[in-house]
């Protein structure tokens, strides 16, 4: 009972959590987008297009953020520079897709805005490639 309101940690269990948060968070956005990849043609002419570049070049950011960005977080590769860039995404999505939405409908971008915040604060562990080439 004294460990469960111990304010201590280590660092074998920071890693390791930054390890699941970092490849759940990864494996969760992959599941966004790899439906969208596979549905590109029927999406591509009305996806949202907040920045105003046009839906195909909209869906294709958000494709790059969703596949590769968050493979890239999976195995732990470039992961501040990742995190950054879903950080940014999901604040778009946030700002002018879900501005008017109701928290419930908004929940899923904050969980993803809050766990790339903590991931770009922290990094990504040193169980990750990024840990293993700063050895």
């Amino acid at each position: 009972m004294k460990n469960l309101f111990s304010v201590r940690w280590s660092h074998g269990l920071v890693n390791l959590s930054l390890l699941v948060l970092r490849v759940g968070t990864g494996m969760m956005l992959l599941t966004h987008g790899l439906p969208k990849l596979m549905h590109f043609q029927e999406m591509a002419g009305h996806f949202a297009d907040p920045l105003h570049i046009g839906s195909t070049a909209s869906l294709i950011v958000v494709l790059i953020a969703e596949i590769i960005c968050a493979f890239l977080l999976v195995i732990g590769l470039l992961s501040r520079p990742v995190a950054a860039v879903i950080f940014i995404q999901m604040m778009i999505i946030l700002l002018f897709i879900h501005h008017h939405d109701p928290f419930a409908k908004q929940e899923l971008a904050w969980h993803y805005l809050i766990s790339s915040f903590v991931l770009l604060c922290c990094g990504p562990g040193r169980i990750s490639i990024d840990g293993m080439i700063s050895r």
